[in-house]
């Protein structure tokens, strides 16, 4: 157990996209691409407002903005097939200090987990190009759930995967809806922002905010030296 400002943490999980990788641009991007190729005009803002959401949440932010004919399906599934197609030829592009804080936590024996809403198809292959994939003890993604995040459903399976109380564990989170999910399981959330600053009401769920992986490692070490 790790004692860190009053926190005791047992275990650690990691959110994926825009927490781990630095994918989220990469699917904003690639949706626009998507959206080009049939004739449709994808905001950037509005995707971006998206950021940690559910699949749901985004069919429907699309639908309302597009409309009903707005073909959802068909380009969510390019999206995928030219996210595929990037990751053929281009490393996953890692989030500035992960792999030292892994190394930190490893060298603290504390377990690890991956609670992403992506599902698994798309997580294993990334985790292994990654080179991480065995690091974690779990991996819980979102096919794998009845309801993603902001549900706690998540935090809570994961902290029973890894054998601690929810409130011994530590959540790192990029997103509004990961937070919220980690404060409902009574995790302990930190947010490292991605794409969105938290807003107030994240603000007051999160126990820290840190600008980077890089950051929180340093308040992890502090903590383990003194200890």
């Amino acid at each position: 157990m790790l004692s860190v400002d009053g926190f005791a943490i047992e275990a650690v999980a990691f959110d994926m996209d825009g927490l781990m990788f630095d994918t989220e641009r990469l699917a904003n991007e690639l949706w626009r691409v998507a959206g080009a190729e049939s004739g449709w005009n994808l905001s950037l803002e509005l995707l971006t407002s998206l950021a940690g959401q559910p699949e749901s949440s985004d069919r429907r932010a699309l639908l309302e903005a597009h409309g009903e004919a707005f073909p959802y399906d068909a380009l969510r599934a390019r999206r995928i097939a030219l996210e595929a197609d990037y990751f053929l030829s281009h490393e996953v592009p890692l989030k500035p200090g992960l792999l030292e804080l892994i190394d930190v936590l490893e060298a603290m024996r504390i377990p690890m987990a991956v609670a992403t809403s992506t599902a698994r198809y798309r997580v294993v292959p990334l985790l292994e190009k990654a080179g991480i994939f065995e690091r974690f003890a779990s991996i819980l993604c979102g096919d794998e759930v009845k309801k993603v995040k902001p549900d706690p459903e998540m935090y809570l399976k994961t902290a029973a995967r890894l054998g601690v109380a929810p409130g011994n564990l530590l959540v790192l989170e990029d997103s509004w809806a990961g937070i919220a999910a980690a404060y409902a399981a009574g995790a302990i959330p930190v947010m490292v922002p991605d794409l969105l600053a938290p807003d107030e009401v994240t603000l007051g769920r999160a126990a820290r905010v840190f600008k980077s992986l890089g950051e929180a490692r340093e308040w992890l070490a502090r903590a383990a030296i003194a200890s």
